[in-house]
């Protein structure tokens, strides 16, 4: 967990900038085919597009901690972050 920890730690808070008007949002996809585990960072400022980057790529074995992963983004107080994902029946 030490690779998630840096993306939550670095990578999310640095983006993370508080802008007024705007909606952050982390959003975390299991590609089943290519076995990736993909974590974006999309932002939005209110009536125009979502803006999206991608912060980390994880290998297949990464898949079953998925949860684990998305718990700790929405646990990170500083942030508050809304985790999205495409996991629905898995969780």
């Amino acid at each position: 967990m030490n690779q998630i920890d840096a993306v939550i730690g670095g990578d999310i808070k640095e983006m993370f900038a508080k802008q007024p008007n705007t909606i952050y949002e982390v959003r975390v996809v299991d590609q089943i085919y290519s076995k990736k585990v993909n974590i974006f960072f999309e932002w939005r400022k209110i009536g125009k597009a979502t803006r999206s980057q991608q912060i980390a790529q994880f290998d297949s074995t990464y898949t079953e901690q998925i949860p684990e992963i998305i718990k700790k983004i929405r646990k990170e107080k500083e942030t508050g972050l809304t985790v999205r994902t495409n996991i629905y029946g898995r969780l």
